[in-house]
């Protein structure tokens, strides 16, 4: 399975690393990192790969992971009831409220339903 947008979103993160896009943290849920490590897994088929990537990511210093807890599930799940229709997944639904609580407007994404949702994008 290959991922189109992968040199492009490498690209950026090199930039987030070097200072040049002016973001020196990046915020992620919890559902998000879960998703990450899962996918890496059914695409690699490699447990070792998995682990390696995995914790690079959950000990990185440059992601903050949000839990979803109970009211922002609660909450996800209102909001996913009222703009499901545009076709986010629940764990977007969770990504924008966890957002808006942060008071975040700009998300990393190449999802075209957080810019329906009023969230700018980058790269």
């Amino acid at each position: 399975m290959k991922d189109d947008y992968h040199v492009e979103a490498v690209g950026y993160l090199r930039r987030i690393e070097s200072g040049e896009a002016g973001v020196t943290r990046l915020l992620t849920s919890d559902y998000v990192v879960d998703e990450v490590i899962t996918t890496i897994f059914a695409r690699t088929g490699s447990f070792e790969l998995t682990k390696k990537y995995g914790q690079a990511i959950i000990e990185s210093r440059a992601i903050e992971r949000l839990p979803v807890d109970e009211e922002t599930f609660r909450q996800s799940w209102e909001y996913f009831k009222r703009v499901g229709d545009i076709g986010i997944s629940f764990t977007d639904s969770a990504s924008a409220t966890l957002m808006k609580k942060k008071e975040v407007n700009t998300v990393f994404t190449f999802d075209e339903h957080f810019k329906k949702l009023g969230f700018n994008t980058v790269p």
